[in-house]
């Protein structure tokens, strides 16, 4: 498997703090405004107390627009869509937060509204809205390629049926199938994960919670070990470390999940309902996740709701 990393929605030109501050303004308030880890409630608080500090209304829209196309948050992008015009007509570079143009914020804006069909299923006008964001930001074409990957994957994903008896084995030696850790529970959901994938390990914290949390709710959770060598051992050793309690599997040397679930970056995750369908697949922190989650059992509530 290739060793690609998942590049998250981000624009890889964009800096994590304005190029140009207002220096009364403490630098500390300035990385909260633009902190890619930051929840909604994080954000908002962020940017009210960044707008009493006399930060320019231009940085403070920039900051929510990035933390939008971040998250790749179709709600959040087009509520945001009046104050994104109102942007590229008045926008300033010398302002700027890291945003080159105008034609850029154009771009962005005809990328929601990409996101917004995608999500109403009219195919149409998502290929005429995201081939105006690429034609008005060629620059930003791996984001927006992102997108279109997610909608075909998608739609591959609709119709697939993973085989629930597939042998399976865990990192202590012993053999199992999902049919067997889907027994009488809702859902599992699958974590795709390797010792070499830096994300990968940042989000097991993360991980462990939502192990604990969905367990409430007859969804169980399990991780899937896709290193090359010594895959055993190396999952044993962070399962220790870890102080994992819920499944902790390896995936077969010839690599069926990933061929069948055109798994070509990590950590990656995939929601299995009981007859084996596909719910979800994609990377464990889009908002896609929680949706899906939610079809299943409307009491699950996503992190920050």
């Amino acid at each position: 498997m290739k060793r690609a990393l998942f590049l998250l929605p981000a624009l890889l030109w964009l800096h994590s703090a304005p190029a140009q501050e207002t220096p009364k303004v403490p630098q500390e308030m300035m990385q909260r405004l633009f902190n890619p880890g930051a929840t909604q409630e994080e954000l908002i608080a962020a940017t009210k107390e960044a707008g009493l500090a006399g930060v320019p209304r231009q940085q403070v829209i920039e900051a929510k627009l990035i933390w939008g196309l971040r998250k790749q948050d179709t709600a959040w992008l087009v509520k945001m869509l009046p104050e994104m015009e109102v942007l590229a007509k008045n926008f300033d570079p010398t302002l700027s937060a890291g945003i080159k143009s105008a034609d850029d914020i154009r771009a962005f804006m005809a990328f929601t509204k990409a996101l917004q069909a995608q999500e109403k299923k009219d195919e149409a006008a998502y290929k005429n809205n995201i081939l105006e964001a690429i034609w008005l930001s060629p620059q930003q074409a791996q984001l927006f390629a992102q997108s279109i990957d997610k909608g075909r994957r998608e739609a591959k994903m609709a119709t697939m049926k993973l085989d629930l008896q597939l042998v399976l084995a865990t990192s202590s030696g012993e053999t199992t199938t999902l049919a067997d850790q889907m027994a009488g529970k809702k859902a599992v959901l699958l974590d795709f994960w390797a010792s070499w994938c830096g994300p990968c390990m940042q989000l097991m914290p993360e991980l462990k919670k939502k192990a604990e949390q969905l367990s409430k709710h007859g969804i169980v959770v399990a991780g899937i070990n896709k290193d090359d060598e010594k895959a055993e051992a190396v999952a044993e050793k962070i399962r220790n470390e870890q102080q994992i309690e819920f499944p902790w599997l390896i995936e077969p040397a010839d690599r069926p999940l990933t061929k069948m679930l055109e798994i070509d970056s990590i950590p990656r995750m995939i929601l299995v309902g009981p007859d084996g369908k596909v719910l979800y697949n994609g990377h464990p922190q889009d908002p896609g996740l929680w949706s899906a989650l939610q079809k299943i059992d409307a009491s699950i509530k996503a992190p920050g709701a």
